[in-house]
């Protein structure tokens, strides 16, 4: 759409490329204007929109700029987290822990149980030479330790992909002008 200006009484006129080499007649005096042929046509200054025009029309269809910011991000975040879960989920599962903590107790109560009294003894010095402290814990306490941070892990990431997921529904809904469920 282009401005076209009235010879006669300088009102200007809105038309588009369809009307090239055409006429049309002026609503302000009542004749006739020659309308360019198209290449013409085009040098003359375009009737676009205002920008407080077009941020007045997207805002009555809800196309705000902060909104559809707010609700990509939102979405950008939610897949992540998607992913981020997904991927501990993974490592989670498939971590393997060949023995925990109340496995190992049963296993030295058994030990104990069947031990005579000469290993008995020689336990019993180890400990009061040595003493009971563990410097570094023991490889399948290691494991599960790294078993149980893949799990909260996944869960966080599950949690966080859970809420901005449900924001990013609640803007778009607002978003489109419809109302949110309650």
């Amino acid at each position: 759409m282009y401005k076209l200006t009235c010879p006669h009484c300088e009102a200007i006129h809105v038309v588009s490329t369809a009307k090239a080499g055409d006429e049309i007649v002026c609503d302000a005096c009542q004749h006739t204007i020659d309308v360019p042929k198209l290449g013409e046509l085009r040098q003359l200054p375009a009737a676009g929109e205002t920008a407080d025009a077009r941020v007045a029309a997207n805002a009555a269809v809800g196309l705000s700029g902060g909104r559809s910011l707010a609700f990509a991000t939102l979405g950008l975040v939610g897949l992540l987290a998607l992913l981020g879960a997904g991927f501990c989920g993974v490592n989670w599962a498939t971590s393997e822990v060949p023995i925990t903590t109340e496995g190992h107790l049963e296993l030295l109560k058994e030990d104990y149980a069947a031990a005579d009294s000469a290993q008995m003894i020689r336990e019993f010095e180890d400990i009061t030479e040595y003493g009971v402290a563990v410097e570094a814990p023991l490889n399948y306490r290691t494991m599960e330790l790294e078993k149980q941070a893949w799990q909260q892990k996944t869960l966080t990431f599950a949690a966080l992909a859970a809420v901005s997921l449900v924001l990013a529904v609640l803007v778009g809904w607002r978003r489109r002008g419809t109302n949110a469920p309650a």
